[in-house]
């Protein structure tokens, strides 16, 4: 029976140091990366060899791990979650490390407001080495923290994202909480093989070449936003608090905007704490920023396919990264800077590989129209 080519799996017990056995010949190998999100990763064995067949015997969904290699790559790894036999077909699948975050409760308070302001990415590390810990107190080890790393903001005109985050004991889990920093809170975080990478949101990880209509399986589109244009925004906390930014523009007129400020705390925060007039202004003009003027976004569909030829390799593939994206088409010519957000590579026996991706415009790299 012929197998996947390019990909071979693994089942290691946790901590993905000792390797328990080799899976053999897969009919199907799918794993992800993925920005602000566990990734997944499923193996297909339809033929199990002896090895394999021992391997599965003595895995355990919660305790085992399934660890892939693409080539020579260690590529993807993390715990078990699903062992299925169906006839003689083995589908094992299984999430990354960041699984490991996502069953931890936060047990300690953990207090941000003033005068306790600090960076998210600060904040992120101490409830990192204080509750995964306890992961690492077991036998075998999580063997998670040794693996973390935190980007500190180096390009230019880039502030780390501050935050005045509060939370109680038990009030959260660890990945809850840095899902909620992740979608409100200026950070992002990825899982490459067994690195969990936090990074602020406007930090790119890195810029590859160049990418054009010819390094994927499809066209790009451009399109232009017109319900993105704001000349003027407000926000508001709804209690009698408001900042705005921008107003009349001498070519589009007047359009407004209201938004509700942003709380980090929206069940816990003290009514009398409200935000300043100043801190109203900051994020109005961080938004009339982004749409003064109808974006112009050049973009290629979700979950596109890679030109096995184009200039982009598995290596390139970091959720974070920021791509280059020229692209022409009728009536308009649009050069942007694109951030990966998710990556998903499927191998069958059958059909052979497949690479997909999924962007969107960086920060601060709206194209507007002249």
């Amino acid at each position: 029976m012929l197998g996947c080519k390019n990909h071979r799996a693994f089942i290691y017990d946790r901590g993905g140091l000792r390797k328990i056995g080799d899976l053999g010949k897969l009919s199907l190998t799918r794993w992800e990366r993925r920005r602000d999100d566990v990734s997944q990763a499923t193996v297909r064995i339809p033929v199990p060899s002896a090895e394999c067949l021992s391997a599965v015997g003595l895995a355990e969904a919660g305790r085992a791990e399934l660890v892939i290699f693409r080539g020579a790559d260690r590529v993807w790894e993390g715990p078990l979650t699903h062992i299925t036999t169906e006839g003689s077909t083995i589908e094992l699948q299984g999430r990354d490390v960041m699984h490991y975050v996502n069953r931890t409760i936060m047990r300690a308070e953990y207090d941000n407001r003033y005068p306790h302001n600090g960076k998210a990415l600060d904040r992120v590390k101490r409830i990192m080495d204080a509750e995964m810990a306890r992961k690492e107190a077991l036998n075998p080890p999580a063997n998670v923290l040794p693996y973390v790393q935190y980007v500190y903001a180096t390009a230019p005109g880039v502030t780390d994202a501050g935050t005045a985050s509060h939370t109680l004991p038990y009030e959260s889990t660890v990945f809850n909480h840095i899902d909620s920093l992740a979608a409100r809170g200026g950070l992002d975080y990825t899982v490459v093989g067994r690195k969990i990478i936090f990074f602020d949101v406007h930090q790119p990880l890195g810029q590859t070449a160049q990418v054009t209509a010819a390094d994927f399986i499809g066209d790009p589109i451009i399109t232009q936003y017109g319900m993105e244009l704001a000349t003027a925004v407000t926000f508001t906390d709804g209690k009698g608090h408001w900042g705005t930014y921008g107003g009349d523009d001498p070519y589009y007129g007047e359009w407004e905007t209201l938004y509700q400020a942003y709380d980090e705390n929206a069940d816990s925060t003290d009514p009398e704490d409200v935000p300043s007039v100043a801190e109203l202004q900051s994020q109005a003009r961080r938004t009339w920023a982004q749409g003064r003027r109808p974006p112009l976004v050049v973009r290629v569909p979700d979950n596109t396919s890679l030109n096995p030829a184009g200039s982009l390799a598995i290596s390139d593939l970091v959720p974070g990264v920021w791509i280059p994206l020229s692209a022409t088409l009728p009536g308009r010519s649009v050069s942007q800077m694109q951030k990966l957000d998710n990556m998903q590579v499927e191998e069958t026996a059958a059909g052979g590989e497949n690479i997909k991706v999924t962007l969107s415009p960086a920060p601060s790299e709206t194209i507007y129209a002249e």
